[in-house]
Parts: structure tokens; sequence; C-alpha cells
């Protein structure tokens, strides 16, 4: 019995429990559906489109000379290392035998001044001996010959009319003294250079770079004595990539072209201006360019000093018909972006060259161009996308299209 009442309460609290969560449950749902009848509603209205605002500038079918940049190192036209010939002591030193002491040439009375002298002694005594030798020998044929008279003279009475061997006519004995005369001769012509190698004298219009001996000094054959640098004219390689090598200016199948070097000297910029003398027609390795020569200081003008870096400016070919662009217009390397009718405008164009800031286009209204007059977007959106509306402001100063394209022609003539 008490076994069934216990089951009976256990039944009822279950039941309790039951109702209490399905009533819960009830409530939540109840109120959930009242809140979302009766709470607030949204406005709705139709999305705006957002309106890009972005500055243009006319574009401007022009002529452009191209101006291409390159740079090196000043060098002197010829560079020459003296060595000695032949050897022996140092007996004169020229008073201006110093490091960077010049000889220019001027007149006759300077081109070829004697920088260093050998001692002379040893060379003079071997000239001498030279040409005892050589009178030796033209005196031993002199004698041999004479001998070959006697000797015929002889055989005619004992000959018995028989040939005269080689020997009766002394043929042999002939052949040897002018054998020996020839080189004795050669050894006379070879004291007479050595004595005169004695003498280093300078070769051009130069400067001493550097020195290696002083009066006193013993010299070998081979020894360095100075090394020189031409005055006048100096020389600047200028390394050109294969594009800017295809735009310089050639006249009778070589290159040619105006050059203004630029370099600081005293805190101040200095202009030489050069031109193209050649091309060394070879590409490097290692850079894929290609050297051109300029030279500087011709007929007497500025030059810049030997051993400076300089920054070079070469006047190339002359492009026609084209547009200068932006870089921050350009998209995807060759497409420009354009305003037409309050919408973007993305038009592919002909790319002839990049610059540092600008790129240069084809300019004309075919396929590829760039009509003249177009509005060219230099402040492009973020994701610029074909059609896309856009309000246009006027460049910074409110300056008239005139005014834009003056400056343009100014800046064109700057550069």
């Amino acid at each position: 019995m008490s076994r069934k009442l216990f089951v009976d309460e256990r039944l009822v609290r279950t039941g309790i429990w039951a109702l209490i969560c399905v009533a819960i449950l009830g409530g939540a749902i109840g109120i959930t559906r009242f809140l979302i009848r009766n709470g607030p509603e949204a406005p709705t209205s139709e999305p705006k489109m957002r309106m890009v605002t972005v500055v243009v500038e006319k574009a401007v079918v022009s002529e452009v000379e191209l101006k291409l940049k390159s740079g090196g190192e000043v060098l002197p036209r010829r560079r020459t290392a003296v060595s000695a010939e032949v050897g022996g002591r140092l007996s004169f030193v020229h008073d201006q035998f110093e490091t960077g002491e010049t000889f220019e040439g001027g007149g006759p009375e300077r081109r070829g001044d004697l920088l260093l002298q050998i001692d002379r002694a040893d060379y003079e005594a071997a000239l001498a001996a030279g040409e005892a030798t050589l009178a030796d020998a033209r005196l031993m044929l002199t004698m041999e010959e004479a001998r070959k008279a006697q000797a015929m003279r002889d055989w005619l009475k004992i000959g018995n009319g028989e040939e005269a061997s080689e020997l009766v006519k002394r043929i042999p004995q002939i052949a040897s003294a002018k054998a020996k005369i020839a080189a004795a001769e050669a050894a006379l012509e070879k004291a007479k250079r050595d004595l005169n190698r004695t003498e280093i004298r300078v070769p051009y219009d130069c400067r001493l770079e550097r020195t290696y001996v002083d009066v006193g000094s013993t010299v070998t054959p081979g020894m360095p004595l100075v090394d020189l640098v031409s005055l006048g004219a100096v020389e600047v390689r200028l390394p050109l990539s294969l594009e800017d090598y295809g735009y310089l200016m050639r006249k009778d199948g070589g290159i040619t072209g105006e050059v203004e070097a630029i370099g600081r000297i005293g805190g101040k910029t200095v202009n030489w201006n050069g031109r193209i003398i050649r091309s060394e027609e070879m590409v490097e390795r290692t850079t894929r360019s290609i050297n051109v020569v300029a030279e500087f200081g011709t007929d007497g003008g500025d030059a810049p000093p030997i051993g400076m870096f300089v920054q070079a400016f070469i006047r190339g070919k002359t492009l026609s018909e084209v547009v200068r662009v932006p870089r921050s217009a350009m998209i995807d390397g060759d497409n420009v972006l354009l305003a037409k009718e309050g919408r973007l405008d993305i038009r592919p164009v002909e790319v002839l060259r990049t610059e540092t800031a600008e790129v240069i286009v084809r300019g004309g209204s075919a396929k590829g161009e760039v009509p003249a007059g177009a509005q060219i977007v230099i402040t492009p959106p973020n994701s610029p996308v074909q059609n896309r509306r856009i309000a246009i402001e006027e460049p910074a100063g409110g300056e008239s299209d005139t005014e834009s394209e003056e400056k343009g022609e100014e800046r064109e003539r700057e550069e």
C-alpha cells in the first residue's frame, strides 16, 4: 500500500513540472510573437549610387623631343703608362716631374719636352762599337772582293780552260762578308735606338697622373716610370638600355646627338655641353645595355674634371603626334583613364615610351590613340570600372583649358 502511494506522488510531481515547462515555453512564444508584430519597422529606400569626384586635365597632342638619361665617369681621351725600354741610372729628371703637373703643346717649343734621361755612357759606347764592327765588316767585304779578282787572274793561268769552283771565285767568303755587314748594320741601328730610348719625352699634351721614380733611381727594362693623361677633351661612357638606344639620332650610319652633363662643384650645379662621337655597339651581358661615348671640351671648350661622375641627358629623336599622360592615369600598363560624358572610359592605347612621371602615348582619333582635348583622369578612383559615373573637379587653381595647354607647352619647352 505504501509503495503505491510513493509512485502516485512521484507521478504528480512530474506532471506539475511538465505543466510549468509548457507554461514557460508558451509564454515565451507569445511574447516573441507580440514583439515581432508590434516592433519598430526600419525605413526602406532605394540604394543611392555614390558618385566619385575626379580631377582631369586635357590631352594635348604635340611633338616631344626625347631626352635620354644616363651617367658615367669622366675619362681622359688618352691614358699612357710609360715604362723604361732600356736600363740604367737616371741622370736627369725634369723640375716639373711631379703628380698633377702639366706639359702643354702650345707650340713646337713645348711639345716633346724631356722628362727623364737615363745615363747615356754605356749606350754611346755600344754605338761606337757598332760603328767599328760595321767598318770591319765592310773592310772584310772589300778584301774578299780583291782576293776574288786575284784568284780569277791566277786561275786563268793555271786552270787549263776549266770552270773555276765557288771557292776559287770566293763566293762563300763574299756571302759571309755581306751577311756580317747586314748584322753589323742591324746592331748599329739597335744601338742608335737604345741610345734614343734613354730619353723619355712627353708624347702629347698631358698631365702627370702618377710618378714612380726620381733622380738617381736605377731603372730596368719594363719598369714603370710615369702615368700620363691627355689634356683638353674628355670622354664619358654612357650606358643606355636597348629601348633608349633605339631612340638615338643617327646620321650617315652612325650615332649622333648633343649631350648635356650635370655635376656639382663647390655646392653649385655646373653644366657642360658635348656630343656623342661613337657607340661601342656591344650589349653588356650583365646589364643588357649598350655604351655610347660622349666627348666634352672640344675646340677648347669647358670640360668636367677627370674622375668626376656626371649625370648626362642625351638629345634623342622627336616623336610627333603624341600625348604626355601622367602615370597615375595609366592602369594595367597600356590602358588610360578618360572622362567621357560624366562616365569613366578605360581606353587601351599604344604606349611609345615610359618615363619617371609620365607615359608618352600615341595621339589621334584612331583606335588605340588619345584624341586631342580628351579629359584625362589624373586622380583615378580606387576601383576603376568602365562606364562608372564620376563627377569632374577642376584642377587646383581653376585654370582654364587654354591656360592648361599653355602650361603644358611651356613644360615641354623647359624639358
